[in-house]
C-alpha cells in the first residue's frame, strides 16, 4: 500500500492545502525576484514588506479555509465512514445529525437512506430466518429437556478432546473435579490414559472396518476417575463419524458416578472373605468335637463334659458370627436399594394427597419444624398413608397429627392421634404382612421396613396422647443453612452446545490462527483503588468465555476477594462494594489459581487491559500463579480501527454499537465483563473488515497505537 494511502483523510487533506498555501507563498517570492531585476534592488525593502505580508495573508487564508474544510467536511465524512462501517459490520451505528453533515449537500441525507434502507433489509432477513429456523428452534428445544432429564452424564468431544456438548447430569458429576466449558479440554476434569486407549482401539476398529461385525459396534467401556482422584466413572465412549461414515469427528460419551457402587461391591467381597474366614475355624472345631463324642473314643465324663462345653461356646460364638454377618448383609441390601435424601414437609404432603384420592377422608396436621432424612420416598409415603388409614378404620378418627423429629443418630416420623385405644403387637404385624398398593406389586409393610431396616412400635405418652413411631435414617448429605452456603450451588442453565466446533482443525501457533477460531475469556476487575502499585486489592474479578463466536452467558466467572485492607467511601461510590460485603469472601491466593483454571488457554480480553493485567502481575510472586495467555485490549483495538480522537470509553463503546448495559450493572465486574464480551465481537467484525482477520495482526495493531500513545504521553 503507498505511503499517501495509509495516511488518514483528514491529514491528506491538511496535506493538500499545505502544498497549496507553500506553492502560492513560492509563487510570490519568485514574482518578487523577477520584478526585483527589473526595476532594482533599490525597491527591495518594499518588495519584502509587502511579499512577506502577501505570503502570509496566503498562510492565513489557507490555514482558515483548511480549518472549516476540516471541521465541516472531512471530520463529518470520517464520522460518515465510522458509523457506516460500525453498520455495515458491526451492525449498529448512530448515523449525523443533520447539523452536522449541513455541509455535505446530498451526501449526509443518501448516507442515512442507505442506512435505513440497510437497516430495513437486514430486519426483513432477520424475519425470515427466525421463521425458517423456528422448527429447528423446536427441535432444539426438545434436545435440550432430553439432555436436561438423563440420568447419566452426556459429553461429545471432538478428536483433539475439546468439549462440545454436556447436560446437567455431566455438570453435576465433573463439577466437583474442575470447571465444564464448552471449548475446553476433557483432560481438565477427567483423567486422559482411559480415554486415549479407548479411541485409540475405536479408532483402529473402524479403520479396519470391523466395527461391523463386532458386537460393540463403535462403543467402548470406559473406566475413569475424576481428575482430582476423588470419583470414578463408568462409562461408554462411542466414536462419531461424519456425514459420509468415512472418517471420525469425535467421540460420545454417556457416564455416571460409580464410586459408592465400587465400594458396595468391594465391602459385599470383604464380606463374603471374612464369612469365610470367620465360620471356618468354628465349623471346624465343632465338626472335630462331634466327631470325637459320636466316635468309638472312650472319654471319661470330665473331658466328654469338657467337649460339650466346647460345642456349647462354639455353638454360641458362631450363631454370633451368623448374626453380626446377617445383620451386615442386611444393612448392604438396604443401601442397594435406591433411597435418596427427602424433607420431612415434602414426604407429609405427599401422604396427605395420596389420602386425599381415597374414600375415607382424614385431616392431617404437620406440627414441629421440618427436618431432612434418607429414605426410599414411595414406599415410605405408601406405608405412612397405609397405616394411617388402619388407623383411622380401627379407631373411627379422623384427626390426626405428624411429626418429624431427630434425636441421636436416627429420625422418627411420629404418627399422633387422641384417643383410648392401643393398637397390639399383633394387630400392627398383621398389618404390616398385607400387601401396600397393586402399583408397587406384592411389596408389603414388612418388606419397606425390613429394606430399611426399621421397625414400628406404638406408645401412649402423657395428656393422652397414643403415637406410632417409625425410625428411618438421618440425612447423608448436610442440608443445614451452613452447609448450604459452603456448598457451591450449580447453575441452573441450558444444555450447551456447539457443533461447529467439530470442524476446527489443528490451531497450530496461536498467533496465526484466525480470531474467529480462538477461544477468548473476557475478564474485569473491581478494586479498591487506581494505585496497584501503592496497595491497592482486588476486590472483585469476573470473566466469561467466548467460544467459536459466540458469549457463553452460563460459564462465567464471578468472585468476590478479600483485600485485606478497607474500602475507601469514595471508591463504594463507584462500584457499590462494601466492607462487609466482602469480609467472609477468599483471599486473592485463593482466587487466582480458579480463575487461572478458567482462562487455560484462551486469549484474555480486558477494557484497558494494561490495568486489569498489572494487578494479576503484582500477585505472581506471593500467589505462584503467572498469567502467560495473550491478552487483547478493547481500548486499543478501538483506537486502531476509529482514531486516537474518538471517545474509547466503555459506555461510549457500547453506545455506538448499540449494547445495553444495565444501570446497576455498570461498574461491577461481571456487568462491565459482558459489555466488554460485546463489544469485542463487535470489534471482531470491524477488524477482519480493515484486514486483520487473526491473532498476530490484532496484537500488531495493538502494538503500534500503544507505541503512538508512549510518544504522545512524552509531549
Amino acid at each position: 500500500m503507498p505511503l499517501l494511502q495509509r495516511l488518514s483523510l483528514r491529514l491528506r487533506i491538511f496535506l493538500f492545502f499545505a502544498l497549496i498555501a507553500l506553492g502560492s507563498s513560492a509563487l510570490v517570492i519568485i514574482d518578487l525576484y523577477l520584478a526585483l531585476q527589473r526595476i532594482g534592488f533599490d525597491a527591495l525593502p518594499h518588495l519584502v514588506l509587502f511579499g512577506g505580508l502577501t505570503c502570509f495573508g496566503i498562510l492565513f487564508l489557507t490555514g482558515w479555509v483548511w480549518q472549516k474544510f476540516d471541521v465541516n467536511v472531512a471530520n463529518p465524512i470520517e464520522m460518515i465512514v465510522k458509523d457506516v462501517r460500525s453498520l455495515v459490520h458491526a451492525g449498529a451505528g448512530q448515523g449525523l445529525d443533520q447539523e452536522t453533515g449541513k455541509y455535505l449537500g446530498f451526501l449526509n441525507p443518501a448516507i442515512r437512506e442507505i442506512s435505513e434502507a440497510l437497516v430495513e433489509a437486514r430486519n426483513e432477513t432477520d424475519r425470515q430466518i427466525a421463521v425458517a429456523v423456528n422448527n429447528a428452534n423446536k427441535q432444539k428445544r426438545r434436545l435440550e429437556s432430553v439432555l436436561k432429564d438423563l440420568s447419566q452424564g452426556v459429553l461429545i468431544c471432538n478428536l483433539d478432546h475439546k468439549i462440545l456438548l454436556y447436560n446437567h447430569r455431566a455438570l453435576e458429576i465433573l463439577h466437583v473435579s474442575g470447571d465444564l466449558g464448552l471449548g475446553r479440554s476433557l483432560f481438565s476434569v477427567v483423567s486422559a490414559a482411559p480415554f486415549h486407549h479407548a479411541l485409540e482401539r475405536l479408532t483402529r476398529r473402524f479403520s479396519e472396518g470391523r466395527h461391523k461385525r463386532h458386537k460393540e459396534g463403535l462403543g467402548q467401556l470406559v473406566i475413569c476417575a475424576t481428575a482430582d482422584g476423588r470419583h470414578t466413572l463408568q462409562g461408554r465412549m462411542s466414536l462419531l463419524l461424519n456425514e459420509q461414515e468415512t472418517s471420525a469427528t469425535g467421540f460420545m460419551i454417556t457416564f455416571d458416578n460409580v464410586t459408592r457402587q465400587l465400594a458396595e461391591n468391594v465391602e459385599r467381597d470383604r464380606l463374603l472373605h471374612n464369612a469365610l474366614v470367620n465360620l471356618r475355624d468354628p465349623a471346624a472345631n465343632l465338626q472335630a468335637t462331634a466327631e470325637m463324642l459320636t466316635g468309638d473314643f472312650h472319654l471319661d465324663s470330665q473331658t466328654r463334659q469338657a467337649l460339650e462345653k466346647m460345642i456349647a461356646r462354639e455353638a454360641s460364638a458362631l450363631a454370633k458370627r451368623i448374626t453380626a454377618l446377617d445383620d451386615t448383609a442386611h444393612a448392604m441390601l438396604a443401601n442397594a436399594w435406591p433411597m435418596s435424601d427427602v424433607y420431612s414437609s415434602s414426604l407429609f404432603n405427599s401422604v396427605l394427597r395420596r389420602n386425599s384420592a381415597e374414600s375415607l377422608k382424614i385431616t392431617c396436621e404437620f406440627i414441629g419444624e421440618p427436618i431432612w432424612l434418607h429414605c426410599d420416598s414411595v414406599t415410605i409415603v405408601e406405608l405412612v398413608e397405609f397405616v394411617l388409614r388402619k388407623v383411622a378404620e380401627t379407631t373411627g378418627l379422623k384427626a390426626f397429627q405428624l411429626q418429624a423429629t431427630e434425636t441421636g443418630r436416627k429420625v422418627y416420623i411420629d404418627l399422633h392421634w387422641h384417643g383410648d385405644e392401643v393398637p397390639s403387637v399383633a394387630q400392627i404385624n398383621s398389618w404390616l404382612d398385607e400387601p401396600l398398593d397393586r402399583d408397587l406389586g406384592e411389596i408389603t409393610g414388612r418388606d419397606v421396613l425390613d429394606r430399611h431396616k426399621t421397625d414400628f412400635w406404638c406408645t401412649r405418652v402423657p395428656q393422652g396422647t397414643i403415637h406410632l413411631r417409625l425410625p428411618l435414617a438421618p440425612a447423608r448429605d448436610h442440608h443445614t443453612d451452613e452447609a448450604r452456603e459452603e456448598t457451591q450451588i450449580l447453575p441452573e442453565r441450558l444444555e450447551f452446545y456447539d457443533f461447529d466446533l467439530m470442524e476446527r482443525t489443528n490451531l497450530g501457533s496461536l498467533e496465526d490462527t484466525p480470531l474467529r477460531e480462538l477461544d477468548f475469556v473476557v475478564f474485569d476487575t473491581e478494586t479498591t483503588g487506581l494505585d496497584p502499585s501503592g496497595g491497592d486489592e482486588i476486590i472483585s474479578i469476573a470473566g466469561v468465555r467466548i467460544v467459536n463466536g459466540r458469549i457463553l452467558s452460563g460459564e462465567f466467572f464471578d468472585q468476590y476477594v478479600y483485600p485485606g485492607r478497607t474500602i475507601p467511601p469514595a471508591t463504594t461510590k463507584i462500584h457499590h462494594i462494601t466492607d462487609a460485603m466482602v469480609a467472609n469472601a477468599p483471599r486473592i491466593d485463593a482466587v487466582l489459581p480458579k480463575f487461572q483454571s478458567f482462562a487455560s488457554d484462551a486469549v484474555l480480553v480486558a477494557h484497558n487491559a494494561a490495568f486489569d493485567m498489572k494487578f494479576l502481575s503484582l500477585k505472581e510472586e506471593s500467589t505462584g500463579i503467572k498469567f502467560t495467555n495473550p491478552v487483547l485490549d478493547t481500548v486499543l483495538l478501538a483506537a486502531h480501527l476509529q482514531g486516537q480522537n474518538a471517545s474509547l470509553t466503555l459506555d461510549a463503546l457500547a453506545e455506538q454499537f448499540g449494547i445495553e448495559i444495565l444501570p446497576d450493572m455498570r461498574h461491577t465486574a461481571l456487568g462491565d465483563t459482558m459489555a466488554t464480551a460485546e463489544v469485542f465481537l463487535r470489534l471482531v467484525d470491524l477488524l477482519e473488515a480493515s484486514g486483520i482477520t487473526t491473532l498476530r495482526q490484532a496484537v500488531e495493531a495493538e502494538n503500534k497505537i500503544a507505541a503512538i500513545r508512549r510518544q504522545q504521553a512524552r509531549y
